[in-house]
């Protein structure tokens, strides 16, 4: 009936004994708000606890910053860690799911939120293997991949969130924009991938050094910027002080030839409404840096705008 071939053929038989639902969400999957548009395209904002208020007041859960987005915009409720409910608190532009205006609703997996006029989220559970994938593109999108800091499109994006938080609220604002002393000639000496190592080395002494609340990213080619919030002028002439003399002090390691590095560093302080625009405070602090390169190096420039 089979033929001579059959056991040929056997061997390549697959055997399916239980179906698998490929929707099923595992058990351990956690909620979360993804965004996806505006700045931070790709941020995870997990929801747990009993409640959380997004809006662009400061004691949020879940912070945004958006001029049509209210400062208490909306709440969620979580009931048993798994039911989820959305509720608008009296907001001017609104909590919209999947295209309808609602007051208060249950979120189901998948659903699209928009909270006011333009930012997007995608409400989900997610398990481990989901949330590490989500991260992959977050960190692809936001990350320098050689320094592992934030990169310069994320530090636009959080400098103009955090320069309008500041003038809205009055507190200070500092800039620390800093560059890497003779970078070309380090290239030159040793070779680029010498001068990718000095670059790694200040990225991880940046990453473990500055503060959480603080925010570091590559500036481009060897140059750094530092966020920090709520830091007055004197406190970041002390802050920068610190990084330019720990870094002055380290010596890189390559291919047994010790390699000797120091930085140029510029600030600026948003304080009393002094900056009218995001180009003006980069544009100050990046003068103090050219000043600092161009008046012998390894110092830090700082002079308080009128």
């Amino acid at each position: 009936m089979f033929g001579d071939d059959a056991e040929d053929r056997s061997d390549h038989t697959i055997i399916i004994t239980d179906k698998v639902d490929l929707k099923e969400k595992s058990s351990q999957a956690d909620p979360y708000l993804i965004q996806i548009s505006g700045r931070e395209t790709g941020m995870m904002h997990k929801i747990s606890g009993d409640k959380m208020k997004i809006g662009r007041d400061a004691t949020s859960q879940i912070i945004l910053d958006d001029p049509h987005v209210s400062r208490n915009h909306a709440e969620l409720h979580i009931k048993n860690g798994r039911e989820i409910t959305l509720k608008d608190l009296g907001s001017t532009n609104g909590v919209f799911v999947n295209g309808k205006k609602v007051t208060e609703t249950t979120l189901a997996d998948g659903d699209k939120v928009l909270i006011g006029t333009r930012l997007y989220f995608k409400f989900c559970y997610q398990d481990s293997v989901d949330q590490n994938y989500q991260q992959s593109l977050f960190r692809a999108a936001n990350i320098d991949s050689l320094t592992q800091l934030y990169n310069k499109k994320y530090f636009v994006d959080a400098l103009s969130k955090e320069f309008s938080f500041s003038k809205r609220t009055n507190q200070p604002l500092s800039l620390m924009m800093m560059d890497i002393d003779f970078f070309k000639k380090i290239n030159d000496t040793y070779g680029h991938m010498a001068g990718d190592l000095v670059l790694k080395t200040v990225g991880q002494f940046l990453g473990k050094n500055i503060r959480l609340e603080n925010i570091a990213c590559r500036y481009g080619g060897e140059e750094f910027s530092i966020i920090l919030r709520n830091v007055e002028g004197e406190r970041a002439l002390q802050i920068a002080e610190r990084v330019r003399t720990s870094i002055e002090a380290e010596t890189i390691v390559f291919r047994d030839q010790n390699i000797k590095i120091t930085i140029s560093v510029g600030i600026a302080t948003l304080l009393n409404n002094n900056f009218e625009t995001i180009d003006d405070f980069i544009q100050k602090a990046d003068e103090h840096l050219y000043e600092a390169k161009h008046t012998g190096r390894n110092r830090v420039i700082m002079k308080m705008a009128a």
